[in-house]
């Protein structure tokens, strides 16, 4: 057995409330990405004022790296804390596989590299689906419903798009809806976060991973089209040629 346990505590000086404030999706992203880490769980003792983290490291090395390091140094250093108690240990594995602790065999995989595929499935479960018949409904009778074909220009002019589409390609998309980007770079079609927007692409998944972007951005009324425009097409639904 190689993998250690770390405990970090400390005394908080702010109020619990603003501590938790102040830990990002981003900070735990961070601790996430830290080679030799496998898992973090995150501590909060509201009564007694203490917060910290419990950590997995794959092995000694591993752990002496991230005591001995410049995040350590500056959890040290943490103006919301005071009074840092750091301890390592190691832990019986019998016992521990009985009571299914995630450490040994039962610690978790390494993440699979990122595909296409495992995208598409993320932000299926992420993102609402609209038939062909809903969006069809909505785009007659909802005149700020925004429907975006994010789709490559060429590839949209050769099939066409859903009549009433604009048409803002997926690469296009990571920075027209993005608000901290200059004017220039932004569409004005994305400079309100709570627009309805149904996304669509030739197939269904570029678009749902694209819906899934735009919530990530910050936009909170946003599906995709079920089967894309193919899947409008085979509902009988018109398409209108491109540019529109």
């Amino acid at each position: 057995m190689s993998e250690l346990l770390l405990t970090v505590v400390g005394r908080l000086t702010v109020p619990v409330e603003e501590f938790e404030r102040q830990q990002s999706r981003e900070t735990a992203e961070f601790f996430a990405g830290l080679p030799g880490i496998r898992w973090k769980i995150w501590l909060l003792d509201r009564e007694r004022g203490e917060a910290g983290g419990i950590y997995l490291f794959a092995d000694e090395a591993a752990c002496d790296a991230y005591v001995q390091g410049p995040v350590m140094a500056q959890l040290l250093e943490y103006p919301l804390w005071t009074d840092v108690r750091v301890t390592r240990f190691g832990y019986m594995a019998e016992p521990s596989a009985i009571t299914r602790a995630p450490v040994g065999d039962r610690a978790p995989a390494p993440a699979a590299p990122l595909t296409f595929s495992r995208m598409a499935a993320d932000a299926s479960r992420d993102v609402p689906a609209v038939s062909p018949a809903e969006a069809d409904h909505r785009r007659q009778r909802e005149p700020n419903l925004l429907i975006i074909d994010v789709q490559d220009a060429a590839d949209v002019a050769r099939a066409g798009t859903i009549p009433g589409a604009v048409n803002i390609s997926y690469g296009t998309l990571t920075f027209a809806a993005d608000h901290e980007l200059p004017e220039a770079w932004r569409s004005p079609l994305l400079a309100d976060h709570n627009r309805p927007i149904i996304t669509t692409c030739a197939m269904g998944p570029l678009g749902a991973i694209s819906g899934k972007l735009l919530r990530d951005m910050g936009f909170s009324d946003v599906s995709y089209l079920d089967g894309g425009v193919p899947g409008w097409r085979e509902a009988g639904l018109a398409l209108q040629p491109f540019p529109n």
